[in-house]
């Protein structure tokens, strides 16, 4: 049992109305007195209660209290022995075990009440753990129908795979084409290439007759495996950098990788 635990759980109001056992009851004493935290929670769970038992406490109505009063078990109880009148001592006693009464309603509803707030915060983490856990299930679900479908790509003898090597603008630089041209299907990995400023993009060409057709842009750190444009004929691929967006023909001098199908 540690501090967190006696004030958020309810310890505090199951000492008060007397439901813990021996152990807990003596650790909850010496974390009273030792602890200025829980102690000052308990004062102020003591105070709470004492202000519900004044304000909900029942006054007897007057035929009770005349019922009482001309009761004579109550009257020979309430008689003094000695000289004076306290005759409304019955219906001080009655008054004080109306007073008892509220309090252990209000020490109750205080614990159940601590109860429920512990369920309620339990429960809301455990919708938020569920959900998160789905949002989890989700992402690697649709990770995994990418792998099989990049892999379905790789195996396939549909289609083509043309490699793009470094041009004199980046000697290093490699791409690889998985080109379909029966279903004009293009796709680019692009692992090797450099990361670009946010102002450039990556932009692939699919040569056509000697002439440059858009093929689309991309970036280099979305991922390695990319759908492109489709192409449905192809002398050559290539990628240049382009301002973001792309542009309406190639900048031949900023050129990174170029590669021909083979035959």
């Amino acid at each position: 049992m540690n501090r967190e635990e006696i004030i958020t759980e309810g310890y505090l109001a199951a000492y008060i109305t007397g439901e813990l056992s021996a152990e807990q009851l003596a650790e909850v004493e010496q974390f009273i007195q030792d602890d200025e935290q829980v102690g000052d929670e308990f004062y102020e769970l003591q105070k709470t209660v004492e202000q519900l038992a004044f304000q909900y406490a029942i006054t007897p109505a007057t035929a009770v209290k005349r019922f009482i009063m001309e009761d004579p078990k109550v009257m020979t109880m309430s008689m003094p022995t000695a000289s004076g009148d306290r005759v409304g001592n019955g219906i001080k006693m009655l008054l004080a075990a109306s007073v008892v009464v509220t309090l252990l309603s209000a020490f109750a509803a205080v614990y159940f009440w601590n109860q429920w707030k512990n369920t309620d915060y339990r429960l809301a983490q455990l919708t938020a753990r569920n959900l998160e856990l789905a949002e989890s299930y989700h992402i690697v679900n649709q990770e995994l129908t990418d792998i099989r479908q990049d892999l379905a790509v790789l195996v396939s003898p549909e289609f083509s795979r043309i490699i793009l090597n470094g041009t004199d603008n980046a000697k290093d630089a490699k791409a690889v084409i998985y080109w379909n041209p029966d279903q004009e299907e293009v796709y680019l990995n692009s692992a090797n290439l450099a990361s670009l400023p946010q102002n450039q993009q990556y932009q692939l060409w699919a040569l056509i007759d000697g002439v440059p057709v858009d093929a689309g842009v991309f970036d280099a750190n979305e991922g390695t495996f990319q759908i492109m444009k489709n192409i449905a004929k192809a002398d050559a691929f290539a990628v240049t950098v382009e301002e973001s967006g792309g542009a309406a023909s190639p900048t031949l001098e900023t050129m990174q990788v170029y590669g021909e199908p083979q035959s």
